[in-house]
């Protein structure tokens, strides 16, 4: 069995009103399309990144960060500890941590709190803002042989079913795969009323699964059934001082889009760097200062992206379907059974369901949301406006401007794809990125003292190189002219460039460290 699923196994998400049942109209497909760069997304998809999307389920993921995480000489894990006071002074935070029935006292210079908001927000006195509790969710966690039901390639069916009001929930993957792609085990997730007696019992949520599926007698061995709120909140602040939030403890985004552990990764990849430089090197203390300006407002964005993503994927369908709350059960399978009927009538449910499913560019294209993300303020250079152009959730456009990531580009051998600029970073080392017809950007690099010299390296790309398609080149991607250079940061973040070479450029690139190891709060 494979731990990431195989390679198409992302490419579609499908709406069916089951996968089997007692009637024609269980077991009918309503509609597809492509998502995750799948299909006809490919070539998009393949142009902004070295990598493909592979499917990993968090509980298959977590075992791996966890043996890594113990194979470092810099870590320690503790588990089955808890945090019960915090405390910070101007060099150092502590906390205490009770385990085992001892309390014991652990400090640092800093402090990072990615406890899902449990404890350290709250302790600092950090409150949230944004709508929680909308909605009550049900995940059902099961293992069963679905292989004669699901197509792989699909990664999420969305169920619409009259009898339950309409959209009726949601089923993915979580693997083991197989070669082809089936699956061992899956998630069920749907919605139930706050007040609903049944809500807590794990009999109710087994059989709203087998109801909904409409497997019947197909064994079904279930693990677990938890229960979480929609919300879309995010911390007043990332910082209080010399303590830091990251991830769900800094924002709790529905999974909508697809982007709540993603935004977490982007929090630690933005803040580490900063900090080991600010450990190393007082030169570099008020770096970790820009974590905040740079990292809240994509939190925001992300969190009113997904929450739009929520209101809108269920309703759009159901209006397309027909179906209501407020609709008899009859009345709704009369107007799903509407998909397949011939004529006038027909034809109107089906592209308005054709029309509903293209729609949902903003869940299941968000190309722009998934790679543009750009700061507009922090370890930056000060651009002459005040923000990037405003984001598109689903158009990605790469730009080597300040704040956004360096563009990928292939830059091996003529036709290869081993080595993309990508692949140039270090997260411990400034990258700065020239022409091979601009060799004076590396001596003015190596005439600098102290930690700035150190914290740079400098790489050659030529403005010919050419993309294995032969569509593009370098020189026209990077948006800098042969003399010019690009300064990025160990995040992969453009922090500076220079469109041409300025008169003294050892002076420039000693002020563009400088401002980016001070920034603006």
């Amino acid at each position: 069995m494979s731990l990431p699923a195989p390679p198409l196994c992302h490419e579609l998400t499908a709406w069916h009103t089951s996968l089997a049942g007692p009637t024609p109209l269980h077991g009918r497909l309503l509609g597809s399309r492509n998502a995750w760069g799948g299909g006809q997304y490919a070539g998009e998809y393949a142009a902004a990144s070295p990598c493909t999307y592979r499917q990993l389920a968090q509980i298959r993921l977590e075992p791996l960060l966890r043996e890594q995480a113990e194979a470092s000489p810099l870590a320690r894990m503790h588990f089955g500890a808890e945090v019960v006071e915090i405390d910070q002074d101007d060099t150092s935070a502590r906390v205490l941590v009770k385990r085992a029935g001892a309390v014991q006292a652990v400090s640092g210079r800093y402090l990072i709190g990615a406890d899902g908001g449990r404890t350290i927000g709250p302790g600092l006195g950090i409150g949230v803002t944004g709508p929680t509790n909308l909605v009550d969710m049900v995940s059902v966690h099961f293992t069963a042989d679905l292989s004669a039901w699901r197509d792989p390639r699909v990664m999420i069916t969305w169920f619409v079913n009259p009898d339950l009001g309409g959209s009726a929930g949601l089923l993915y993957p979580i693997g083991p795969w197989d070669d082809l792609g089936h699956s061992r085990e899956w998630n069920f997730v749907f919605a139930i009323g706050a007040d609903d007696p049944r809500r807590l019992s794990e009999e109710a949520a087994r059989g709203r699964l087998l109801g909904t599926l409409g497997i019947g007698a197909q064994p079904v061995t279930v693990h677990s059934v938890s229960h979480w709120y929609i919300q879309a909140v995010v911390a007043d602040a990332f910082r209080s001082g010399r303590c830091f939030l990251a991830g769900d403890a800094a924002h709790r985004v529905p999974p909508w889009g697809a982007l709540g552990m993603n935004t977490g990764i982007g929090d630690v990849r933005n803040l580490c760097w900063k900090l080991a430089l600010a450990l190393a090197d007082p030169a570099f203390e008020g770096l970790p200062d820009s974590y905040e300006p740079e990292r809240r407002p994509v939190a925001e964005s992300v969190a009113a992206n997904s929450l739009a993503s929520f209101y809108e994927g269920g309703s759009v369908i159901d209006a397309a379907l027909g179906q209501s709350a407020a609709q008899s059960a009859r009345e709704g399978w009369r107007n799903i059974a509407m998909m397949w009927k011939d004529g006038p009538d027909g034809d109107a449910r089906r592209d308005a369901m054709a029309k509903a499913v293209d729609s949902l560019d903003r869940e299941f294209h968000a190309h722009g949301a998934d790679c543009g993300f750009a700061y507009a303020r922090g370890a930056i250079q000060r651009l002459p406006r005040s923000a990037p152009a405003e984001n598109d959730p689903v158009t990605y456009r790469a730009t080597t401007t300040p704040g956004h990531h360096l563009p990928h580009f292939w830059i091996g051998e003529e036709g290869s794809r081993e080595r993309s600029t990508t692949d140039l970073i270090r997260p411990d080392r400034f990258l700065l990125l020239t022409d091979t017809a601009a060799p004076q950007w590396a001596r003015w690099a190596s005439s600098l003292d102290g930690p700035l010299a150190a914290a740079i390296e400098v790489e050659k790309v030529s403005a010919a190189q050419t993309s294995p398609d032969h569509e593009s080149t370098w020189g026209r991607l990077r948006e800098v002219g042969d003399t010019g250079a690009i300064l990025i940061r160990p995040d992969g973040i453009v922090a500076w460039r220079w469109m041409n070479q300025p008169r003294d450029g050892a002076a420039e690139l000693r002020h563009a460290l400088e401002q980016i190891a001070s920034p603006d709060r």
